[in-house]
């Protein structure tokens, strides 16, 4: 069953134009909350230098503590600031690298990819790399794409020195086809109606072979993984947008709302509803 989009749904913005495959951007000088929102397709890098306040992403509320870096790919977000902040949002395709000969970048984006958010310390502040990325953003000559790629890989390193026995993994067949099929369960809409052969399909590999990939490098099945990214698409409802639970079950293409609170129930061990209250009280 299908119902029209409702006006609270979240919303999914995009800041990067047509092909556009890279931006960076001060962060807004101003202190106001924001709307739940995702950005699709891109990876979104945030460092602040000042500021306070907090950051909603998906289920968790982080506290803002400068300086700080949060890299997000795809999750729902929001801004609660109580305090100026300062800083740089860079934005980027992952077809930013498909110049550079070797994938070390791609190496590190993927190592920071189960990591939304790093405290640094107070002498280990990226403004220097931020600044001079922005100068050769806005300034381009000869070289600006090889050096913005330089600053952002040395950005990255420095962000993975604070995860404790890092063990960056080579992007190679599994975990390109793994991240790949990430991508893909994170965009389709409805997510609850996506099957394994379709996305097997569309990574053009049989399902037999997904699994095992997913089982290998997650530990669970694809169509376990599919599950989470529903009860996550769910849990982003209850927690930022105002809708009923029937209105959310609808919107996440379930046939009724009983099916969906049993589907929820059997995932979580608790209703939708007890989840809200719980984290809403």
């Amino acid at each position: 069953m299908n119902i029209p989009r409702q006006a609270n749904e979240i919303a999914v913005k995009s800041k990067l134009e047509g092909q556009q495959l890279f931006k960076i951007s001060k962060f807004k000088e101003v202190i106001k909350r924001t709307k739940p929102h995702k950005h699709d397709a891109y990876f979104e890098l945030i460092y602040l230098s000042q500021g306070a306040g907090f950051h909603w992403i998906d289920t968790r509320k982080i506290q803002v503590t400068p300086p700080v870096v949060f890299f997000l790919s795809g999750q729902l977000h929001y801004w609660e600031m109580t305090a100026i902040p300062k800083g740089y949002v860079l934005l980027f395709r992952e077809d930013f690298f498909d110049s550079l000969k070797n994938k070390n970048l791609l190496n590190l984006i993927q190592a920071l990819e189960d990591t939304v958010d790093i405290t640094l310390s107070p002498d280990d502040k990226l403004d220097f790399i931020f600044d001079e990325m922005e100068k050769e953003y806005k300034n381009p000559a000869g070289y600006s794409v090889e050096l913005i790629q330089g600053y952002l890989q040395v950005a990255l390193v420095k962000l993975l020195r604070h995860k404790e026995q890092l063990n960056v993994p080579a992007a190679h067949g599994n975990h390109l086809v793994y991240r790949k099929f990430q991508q893909f369960v994170r965009t389709a809409n409805p997510v609850s109606n996506l099957k394994v052969n379709q996305a097997a399909e569309h990574l053009s590999i049989t399902p037999q072979n997904l699994n095992a990939i997913c089982r290998k490098i997650a530990g669970r099945s694809a169509s376990e993984l599919i599950a989470e990214q529903v009860v996550l698409e769910a849990k982003r409802y209850l927690l930022h947008a105002d809708m009923n639970v029937g209105e959310i079950a609808f919107t996440l293409n379930f046939t009724d709302p009983s099916h969906f609170v049993k589907y929820f129930r059997k995932l979580t061990g608790e209703t939708p509803q007890t989840f809200r209250a719980k984290h809403l009280q």
